[in-house]
């Protein structure tokens, strides 16, 4: 009986130790004993709150309150915005030493605590040296290996496929002996310092997806005739393996053995493969719907309603009435309610009719302005300029 006792308080020791490794930094608001001793960063993803990322991060919400007023001084937290780097520096107690934002690659902002509840703002501006830089290729096996096997960042990779991502389907479009140019800036500065600016400009010539061009201009990436590659909508609403059922009107349902019309895509994933919003909208439907499993219905205007079935689980933060950014997680592809298998049940509906999303066709959201459209076609003439100069993998642009 003794040793049994002896087991019990070893088993509650054990899992009271691990409860209490696992937690997460806290930062009190003592006393500064120097410069950092630890350093921790993250990136804003779509759809963040800054003050939700620094209590995921450990900061408590009293000195986090402190830290956005502080910032708020200069850059309006509410500009936040995907790809934002944030950099938090503490004691060797476990104590706030400074917090920085990186709004933009080359210059920061700094929140440094002077007393319990005083914090001071400086805006810091790095001294690099900016260098233009070019590469092209051909695609042998994958987009990715092409180009980090030209020595682009891979940072560059995942931005290329953004920029055109409602051009090209790079899931399913690329292949072998498509071709890719780009120009982009790089920024370098001391102690090995590297960080990558904008693409520049960029080029896909793809066998499915034909020429594709992007010009940078006035903060925003435009075709060859001025047209915003940005569309309301992306292209599909997660990475999937392939599409296992069609928009059609009559389909033989696997389970319950009959012919019935599917008014939606069937997208084929791995379990926990995230699916995002295709575009920005407001969640009027979050649950469990029948045959559709865990469900999320998003209305993005007073025209397009999205639908998404068979879910595992619901994304952070996704509830009825919350309002989401195109791209943001909304959910995992599951198998909940009558399916054979883990797949994502994809429905869109227009006025309230069933749509086929593949064959959707959406104007640019924005096009240049007509008066900035000659100093845009000089920009256009720099860029294919730069591009035609890019030869092989990444070196320096002259």
């Amino acid at each position: 009986m003794k040793n049994r006792y002896f087991v019990i308080a070893g088993i509650i020791v054990a899992i009271i130790a691990v409860l209490v490794l696992s937690q997460p930094k806290i930062f009190r608001p003592g006393k500064l004993a120097g410069g950092a001793e630890r350093v921790d960063s993250f990136t804003l993803s779509p759809g963040d709150v800054l003050s939700d990322c620094l209590s995921e991060n450990g900061v408590p919400d009293t000195i986090a309150y402190y830290l956005i007023q502080t910032l708020s001084e200069t850059f309006n937290p509410r500009n936040c915005k995907a790809g934002d780097k944030c950099e938090i520096g503490s004691t060797k107690k476990g104590d706030l030493a400074y917090f920085k934002y990186w709004p933009r690659p080359v210059e920061y902002y700094i929140v440094r605590r002077v007393s319990a509840d005083s914090y001071a703002l400086k805006k810091e501006k790095l001294e690099l040296k900016k260098t233009i830089m070019g590469a092209e290729g051909n695609i042998e096996t994958t987009l990715w290996e092409a180009m980090v096997a030209q020595g682009i960042p891979e940072e560059l990779v995942a931005r290329l496929t953004d920029i055109f991502e409602c051009q090209v389907d790079f899931l399913t479009e690329p292949r072998k002996g498509d071709s890719y140019r780009l120009v982009w800036e790089s920024y370098s500065g001391e102690h090995g310092f590297r960080t990558e600016g904008e693409i520049l400009s960029a080029m896909y010539r793809g066998k499915e997806s034909g020429m594709n061009l992007a010009i940078f201009f006035k903060g925003q990436h435009f075709d060859d005739s001025g047209k915003s590659l940005v569309r309301q909508f992306l292209r599909a609403p997660l990475s999937y393996r392939r599409i296992s059922s069609y928009f059609t009107r009559r389909r033989f349902h696997p389970i319950l053995r009959y012919f019935r019309p599917h008014l939606g895509i069937d997208y084929a994933a791995g379990r926990g493969t995230p699916v995002v919003s295709i575009g920005d909208g407001t969640v009027i439907y979050r649950g469990w719907k029948g045959g559709f499993g865990n469900y999320v219905s998003i209305r993005h205007d007073s025209m397009y309603v999205s639908n998404y079935g068979h879910l595992s689980r619901f994304g952070k933060g996704i509830r009825n009435g919350t309002r989401v950014s195109k791209g943001q997680v909304i959910g995992y592809v599951g198998s909940t309610g009558l399916s054979t298998g883990p797949h994502l049940d994809f429905r869109v509906y227009k006025y309230g009719s069933p749509i086929n999303y593949l064959r959707l066709k959406f104007p640019p959201m924005k096009s240049v302005d007509k008066k900035d459209m000659p100093v845009f076609e000089e920009a256009k003439k720099t860029a294919i300029r730069q591009m035609a100069s890019v030869k092989g993998a990444a070196a320096e642009v002259k």
